[in-house]
């Protein structure tokens, strides 16, 4: 039987601290990765997801909302359009 505890419990229960958790692995995996990114995130961090992948060099392919918490998002590493 899986259990579904979490290896190393949050500090705290409030919802905040699990965006910054989703942000930061997100974070490192966009400054080391290559590939394509392909996932689904709160979206509660939209904002800055988008605004990271500007800064970090990744466009945005394609993106669409799941449900009123959560939106699908499928990035590539490569250059972001000039402002």
């Amino acid at each position: 039987m899986p259990d579904y505890a979490l290896i190393c419990p949050f500090l705290t229960d409030d919802p905040m601290f699990a965006y910054g958790v989703e942000f930061g692995l997100l974070y490192t995996q966009m400054q080391n990765g290559t590939g394509d990114i392909k996932d689904y995130f709160c979206r509660k961090n939209q904002d800055r997801i988008l605004l990271l992948a500007s800064r970090l060099g990744w466009r945005v392919l394609r993106m669409k909302p799941w449900d009123e918490d959560w939106f699908f998002c499928e990035m590539e590493k490569g250059t972001a359009p000039a402002v």
